[in-house]
């Protein structure tokens, strides 16, 4: 397999051709399926059949993965029964649940319960060790307040950094089969990691390309 190249590709075309245990970690983060068009320019998040897309994908991802799937969902209003639904499905083979917890989180309205967590659910055939000592399963930063235009779901890169150092080697290779603008590949050679990105959005795939090799 390649590495350090970005395929614009759909996912659920591109995974199967990847042979079984080739790829050491995958990072990833699916559309959110908000039934709302407010965080893409280039991309309509309303899937109706959203559970059913994740589940495929981790399926695929168990198959290629060696070591550690990093999965990142967020229970909204819409997706939330899918979110528990795909956790249940999925139990036999989740490590770990760690929860990243956002300190300056979109205030819900009324009295309604804000939403300030996104969950990292984490996949393998065995337990997860930490590259440090005392590594809790909760992480705060605050949101990305700066993203561009066409793309206001942006993976936060102190997120991503944070999972990467702490859980991958040097010249390990690491997965993201939602590539966006690159910001798993960005961190992955700050960190002399390896990585192959999946894009299926034309825009995004040109703007992760600008991002990592310009």
């Amino acid at each position: 397999m390649i590495v350090n190249k970005i395929f614009n590709a759909d996912c659920l075309d591109f995974l199967p051709t990847i042979e079984n245990k080739s790829i050491d970690y995958s990072f990833t983060s699916p559309p959110y399926n908000r039934k709302r068009n407010d965080k893409y320019l280039n991309f309509t998040d309303i899937n109706k059949n959203w559970l059913q897309l994740n589940i495929d994908v981790i399926t695929e991802l168990l198959r290629i993965t060696k070591k550690h799937i990093f999965y990142n969902i967020q229970a909204n209003f819409y997706n939330r029964k899918d979110v528990y639904k795909l956790i249940g499905l999925f139990n036999d083979k989740i490590v770990d649940i760690h929860i990243w917890q956002k300190s300056n989180p979109m205030p819900a309205s009324g009295k309604n319960i804000t939403n300030a967590v996104e969950y990292f659910l984490i996949l393998g055939d065995s337990s997860l060790k930490s590259n440090a000592t005392y590594t809790k399963n909760i992480l705060t930063t605050a949101v990305n307040s700066n993203m561009p235009k066409e793309h206001k779901a942006v993976m936060k890169e102190e997120v991503c950094e944070y999972f990467i150092s702490k859980f991958t080697q040097e010249n390990d290779t690491v997965l993201d089969c939602f590539f966006g603008v690159g910001t798993t590949g960005k961190i992955c050679k700050k960190l002399n990691r390896n990585f192959i990105g999946i894009e299926k959005e034309y825009t995004y795939y040109k703007m992760s390309l600008i991002n990592i090799y310009q």
